[in-house]
């Protein structure tokens, strides 16, 4: 664990120290993919079962076997017998049947786990724009607070103000600088998350802007995310696969074999046979499996297995529409206070603003007064890019679950 910190601490440095390269979304997209450590497992995993298709058809052991005895007479024989059990090919078709559908079922969690990763940056991605956004208000809030400390010294100089005007305007002024303070270490915690998942040499940050621009990539009815839905698919096709794979084993086996053997003395043509004389037999059989209760509990619990599968397709589906139209609702309700924000909220914080300087100014508001209306419009301008960064991240979750 304490390791794992002091990486940590190691790499959120070496983010401070180090040149750090901005980078677009889709750019950062496309280094992850090449990068993340998760989508490499995914391929290997896609390797792996690709590697194990041709152990569908595993022929059972061959067998020789020797004896040596008094088998035919007092005389001392020996035999040789080679024996080969094979099922048909019905049964190597199924067995091969449930290792392709695997290998599609890999190909398709890789194609998930691409689809959480791209979410995932973007989410990151949105984060740190959305620390940059409250930077330069937090910044702006220190500046205006840093002249109205200033200020608020000289009328004490001059006597124009107590001490509790000045104590004010510095407690302000703190206050924007350890925010200011903070939001640097989120935004430093927010990078090496962001550097994680692209799992690059380099070290990579959010290019400045656009974080005003996220936009839902489409609006018609949804049917579900296809990237999800196809993997709950395969599975199903798994269990069909499996199911079948099971009924097989209750089909007949076949044992083929050849035996040759000594027959020491006289033979039944009274004719006399030399130990260095061999006979030769075969043999064909059929494996009936009359034993058969517990293959065919097998396959009933794989029947369950079946239902099962397709109850969590119809499940998926059901969850993903959902969640959807929860997130469209949630989306909905924060575009319209955006536009509120954005047709008067951020005109009224400007005129508050204004106002509250020129009446300063003027001496017509005391510090109080002053106070009051500058927070009022600040806080207007901090809601408005908190309201933006939940809505991108509903826009990002809108457009991941229509997987785009």
């Amino acid at each position: 664990m304490k390791s794992k910190y002091l990486q940590i601490i190691f790499l959120l440095f070496s983010l401070k120290v180090f040149s750090q390269t901005p980078v677009s979304l889709e750019t950062a997209y496309g280094k992850a993919i090449e990068n993340n450590l998760t989508v490499k497992s995914g391929q290997l995993r896609i390797e792996y079962q690709d590697r194990i298709k041709k152990s569908a058809v595993v022929i059972d052991p061959l067998s020789i076997t020797g004896e040596i005895g008094q088998m035919n007479s007092a005389y001392v024989d020996n035999s040789v017998s080679v024996h080969q059990t094979l099922r048909l090919p019905k049964f190597y078709k199924s067995q091969k049947q449930v290792l392709m559908e695997e290998w599609k079922n890999a190909v398709l969690t890789l194609d998930v786990q691409k689809w959480h990763l791209k979410r995932d940056i973007a989410l990151i991605y949105n984060n740190l724009n959305y620390l940059d956004e409250k930077q330069k208000l937090l910044e702006k809030t220190d500046s205006i607070y840093s002249r109205y400390h200033q200020r608020a010294e000289l009328r004490l100089r001059a006597g124009e103000s107590n001490i509790l005007e000045k104590t004010t305007a510095e407690n302000y002024r703190s206050q924007a600088e350890i925010q200011l303070q903070n939001l640097k270490k989120d935004r430093e915690v927010s990078l090496y998350q962001f550097n994680y998942l692209i799992n690059d040499n380099d070290t990579y940050t959010s290019q400045k802007g656009g974080f005003y621009d996220t936009k839902l990539m489409s609006d018609e009815s949804y049917e579900g995310n296809q990237t999800v839905l196809k993997q709950f698919e395969q599975q199903k096709n798994i269990e069909n696969a499996k199911l079948n794979a099971e009924k097989t084993k209750l089909l007949p086996s076949f044992n083929l074999g050849i035996t040759s053997a000594t027959q020491y003395g006289f033979g039944a043509d009274e004719r006399f046979y030399s130990r260095g004389k061999r006979f030769q037999s075969g043999m064909i059989g059929v494996g009936l499996p009359v034993f058969n209760t517990a293959q065919k509990s097998i396959i009933e619990g794989q029947k369950i297995n079946q239902q099962m599968a397709e109850n969590n397709y119809q499940m998926a589906v059901k969850n993903l529409k959902n969640q959807y139209a929860v997130t469209f609702g949630e989306y909905q309700k924060l575009k319209s206070e955006l536009d509120y924000y954005r047709s008067k909220g951020l005109k009224n914080a400007e005129t508050i603003m204004f106002t509250a300087n020129l009446l300063l100014k003027e001496g017509e508001v005391d510090y109080l007064e002053y106070t009051m209306l500058v927070n009022q419009s600040l806080e207007i301008q901090n809601r408005y890019i908190d309201a933006q960064k939940l809505l991108n991240e509903k826009l990002i979750e809108l457009n991941a679950l229509k997987g785009e």
